[in-house]
């Protein structure tokens, strides 16, 4: 059996090395959620800083952290409902369209994986999915984008 030279060794050690980012670790519902599982899990990670749509902040936190995967949770939601992305429309397409894409657009050019979490709103039951019923699944498309808020979320996905 070939022994593992002293460069193969620390290029394995580097490839096992994950550390996650988190954006909406800080106060949203599902990053709290993303938090609490890497905690319970041992898994490195930490809370965004840079706001997604401020482009360079992102690159330098993705750098200075060492960052392999990102996890975006974050996306304006509206205070207190999502009733406020209607009169705030210029808000909620920089933060749900313009930061989504160009964290994901980072992520790709540094060959960082990125999972986006972005399922609020835009869902609605129907006949093949009554309430009590079946539930969707990740292959379902949205089938509800009746707010703004919605729109923004389903602004790149195919229509049914």
């Amino acid at each position: 059996m070939k022994r593992a030279s002293e460069e193969d060794t620390k290029t394995n050690k580097k490839a096992k090395h994950v550390k996650f980012l988190i954006f909406g670790g800080a106060s949203g519902w599902i990053g709290q959620k993303l938090v609490a599982l890497c905690e319970n899990r041992g898994l490195e990670y930490a809370i965004a800083e840079s706001r997604m749509e401020c482009r360079e902040a992102v690159q330098r936190e993705l750098l200075r952290k060492n960052i392999t995967h990102v996890l975006l949770a974050a996306g304006i939601t509206g205070r207190p409902t999502v009733d406020w992305c209607e009169d705030h429309k210029q808000e909620t397409i920089r933060s749900n369209v313009i930061g989504t894409l160009s964290v994901i657009d980072i992520c790709y050019q540094q060959q960082i994986h990125v999972t986006n979490f972005a399922t609020g709103c835009i869902f609605g039951y129907d006949d093949d999915h009554p309430i009590g019923g079946k539930g969707f699944t990740e292959q379902d498309l949205p089938n509800f984008d009746g707010s703004f808020y919605s729109k923004t979320k389903v602004f790149f996905l195919k229509k049914k």
